[in-house]
């Protein structure tokens, strides 16, 4: 199943115009993706996928990336390293 953005919702006034997605893996909501403006252009947009309780050490829950494509790639690539060590699968 491929993994959908959704925007995160309401922000508060003072942050309106920073991109905030929630990334699903079908309805579970399972990674984030966000703009930091104020980090330096290679750095602006953070990703995590949270609600993993455990990982081998390479492979990365957290991180950032110059763009939302370079993000997206960088999540969407863990998350596939991550399924792999727990022996799971995302249903087509």
């Amino acid at each position: 199943m491929p993994l959908s953005m959704r925007p995160t919702g309401p922000s508060s006034p003072v942050d309106k115009d920073r991109k905030d997605y929630t990334v699903y893996s079908g309805g579970w909501p399972m990674r984030r993706i966000y703009e930091e403006r104020s980090s330096p252009e290679h750095l602006r947009w953070f990703w995590s996928i949270f609600g993993v309780l455990a990982k081998p050490a390479d492979v990365r829950t957290d991180g950032r990336a110059p763009t939302l494509e370079a993000a997206k790639a960088d999540l969407e690539a863990s998350w596939r390293l991550w399924l792999a060590w727990a022996e799971l699968s995302e249903k087509a």
